[in-house]
């Protein structure tokens, strides 16, 4: 009779997710999520998984961003064919974010392909195809917050809400295996206080055992409402120099708060009106899953529904749905701001905005989430004056900003006072760099008296 929880990804890096819950051999898996970061690590790591998928009995997908579903397409390729749990937005919102995912894989993979054969280079796979993609898709089922859900014998969960984008959860985890039962809590991804459009994260019933998230565990955020104030004087000061305002983000979420955000600051005079470009299909997609789950969204989305009828109805919204209009959006000169994925800058459409408008020093990249180890992202948080892009080097001369109001994770305050709500005995951090983990480790041993474990990729802890 075991308990068993297995790190398989997203335990001591910040993308990649991906956690075994093993009861008396049913098996339960948390999140596919891709690794990000160098290209060759990135293929290796999530092509393989560490364990078999034929053999798993359910997946409970957190939420829909790439670095927690990502790779469910390559769990299907490999021999998955079970239920994919989630809330019904997350299945909602998956079905457009695989697509996506699997249409990047295959273009970049073209793209590369390009330079490999001019050099006599091996061709280069895609991770998975569309094919996968769709497969995966077939096996979403949706569910409400509150509604438990019986994922496997012996495992069952219920879904809270996490706060930090829409349709993420927080998972409460009954583990019966005969003889005992432990309560495990998920608190991966876990959101802030006052964003603009997602309610407030919830707190879940007690538990034995909690697996925490860490990215900002030895960081505290500014607070959320100055992230309008700080978008609003970047944009500014950008225009008027005549530039473009760059904006790399993630298609879930964070496109749909810069959305919001500009076009109330232009309603309200705080800004000229001039052309917002979302350059992203799959975020355009998403925002209107947005507009058609408004039961998921907070009070101040609906006093912006009366003055903008929609998210992407105000006439400065311009969403670039191919190619060729993407194009001419890098060609033109005008002041403009431009919202591209992804959000790390390792994929999509921002690298072709990139690749053109980073040499220009009237423009601003304007980083509004997290960057992992090892991305152009990071890299130019690093402030390095030379980038890579598409495997050319190109001088940074744009600015670089970064806005840390807009995290939509948790800082270290926030997670201490979830992990001290959930009365966990034992707690188990994750989803972040070394630094962070260690620094959140010694503030929970310390003011909460509670046992603290940091486990490695592939490490397995039994649960009591």
């Amino acid at each position: 009779m075991t308990i068993n929880l297995h790190f398989h990804g997203g335990a001591d890096t910040v993308t990649g997710s991906m956690h075994l819950i093993e009861v008396n051999g049913a098996r339960v898996l948390r999140d596919a999520g891709l690794f990000q970061g160098r290209r060759e690590d990135a293929r290796r790591i999530n092509r393989s998984f560490g364990f078999n998928p034929g053999d798993i009995n359910a997946v409970l997908l957190s939420h829909a961003h790439i670095d927690h579903c990502g790779n469910l397409p390559s769990l299907c390729a490999q021999g998955y064919r079970n239920p994919i749990h989630a809330t019904a937005a997350t299945a909602r919102i998956a079905e457009v974010m695989l697509r996506d995912s699997a249409q990047i894989q295959m273009q970049d993979a073209a793209y590369l392909n390009q330079k490999t054969n001019r050099k006599g280079q091996p061709a280069i796979d895609p991770l998975y195809t569309l094919a996968d993609a769709e497969q995966a898709i077939s096996l979403l089922r949706g569910h409400a917050y509150h509604q438990p859900v019986a994922l496997a014998p012996g495992i069952r969960s219920t879904a809270y809400e996490a706060g930090h984008i829409l349709g993420a959860e927080l998972s409460y985890l009954e583990l019966n295996d005969g003889r005992k039962t432990v309560k495990l809590g998920f608190a991966v991804d876990l959101g802030r206080h006052h964003l603009p459009l997602i309610r407030d994260p919830e707190v879940m019933p007690p538990v034995d055992v909690l697996v925490l998230e860490s990215t900002y565990g030895n960081r505290l955020h500014g607070p959320a409402e100055n992230a309008r104030d700080q978008l609003r004087a970047v944009i500014t000061r950008t225009w008027a120099g005549g530039g473009k305002v760059l904006i790399p983000a993630f298609a879930l979420e964070r496109a749909q708060e810069l959305i919001y955000h500009i076009s109330s600051m232009m309603i309200d005079g705080e800004l000229e009106k001039r052309p917002v470009y979302l350059d992203s299909p799959m975020a355009a997609a998403v925002t209107r899953i947005f507009d058609q789950h408004a039961d998921y969204l907070d009070e101040e989305y609906h006093a912006m529904r009366e003055k903008m009828t929609c998210l992407m109805c105000p006439p400065w919204v311009k969403v670039a749905a191919t190619p060729d209009e993407s194009r001419r959006i890098t060609a033109a000169r005008e002041p403009c701001v431009v919202i591209a994925a992804s959000g790390m800058c390792e994929h999509g459409r921002i690298l072709h905005h990139l690749k053109h408008g980073i040499e220009n020093p009237a423009n601003t990249v304007v980083i509004v989430g997290y960057q992992a180890v090892h991305t152009l992202g990071r890299r130019l948080v690093e402030g390095q004056k030379e980038v890579r892009i598409f495997g050319d080097m190109f001088d940074r001369n744009a600015s670089v900003e970064v806005l840390d109001a807009f995290s939509a994770h948790a800082d270290r305050k926030d997670l201490i006072a979830c992990a001290a709500q959930s009365g966990a005995r034992a707690v188990y951090l994750v989803h972040g760099e070394e630094d962070a983990r260690e620094a959140l480790a010694e503030a929970l041993r310390t003011e909460l008296a509670v046992k603290v474990y940091l486990p490695r990729r592939g490490e397995t802890a039994e649960l009591t």
